[in-house]
């Protein structure tokens, strides 16, 4: 398992594939078939107020296949925050740890760069995301929307982790 900075010229094929595998969250979470709205939304968003600069795009690779992928930005909602975006797993690589082991990762470079929460929106229809989010030790704060996602409208919990030194 390798962890490897993502680049849309380089990158881009191996992201697309996997929101291809993904198409159950993508057509969940936006009422879409999968195709290169995804990609360009992955490696261009941030979120608003961001700087693409400061933000995080990371792929975990197995045997140079793209298994999962993630977005952080910094500053966000507030300065001394970093929000995840995204974190998101082909089908087969769900359930296998991975999800915890990304997470770590991305902890480290939030504490490296003097965060102190960590926040995540989770899509309230997302269940098994909510159940994983809480098992990590974030908690729900406040409840948004209901918030336009490609085609559909969702109610979205924020929730965050307080990090320690």
């Amino acid at each position: 398992m390798e962890l490897r900075k993502l680049d849309p010229a380089k990158n881009a094929v191996e992201v697309a594939r996997l929101f291809l595998q993904s198409a159950d969250y993508v057509r969940m979470s936006e009422g879409s078939e999968p195709g290169p709205a995804q990609v360009a939304g992955f490696f261009k968003g941030v979120p608003p107020g961001g700087d693409i600069r400061q933000s995080v795009k990371v792929g975990l690779f197995e045997a140079d296949v793209l298994i999962g992928l993630a977005d952080m930005a910094f500053g966000y909602p507030e300065a001394g925050d970093a929000y995840i975006g995204l974190l998101l797993f082909a089908p087969e690589a769900r359930g296998k740890g991975f999800g915890k082991a990304l997470l770590a990762l991305l902890e480290e470079e939030a504490r490296a760069r003097g965060s102190e929460r960590m926040l995540v929106g989770v899509i309230e229809a997302n269940a098994p995301a909510r159940a994983f989010w809480l098992r990590e030790g974030f908690l729900p704060v406040k409840k948004l929307g209901p918030i336009k996602v490609g085609a559909r409208r969702h109610m979205i919990d924020r929730m965050v982790k307080r990090l320690t030194r």
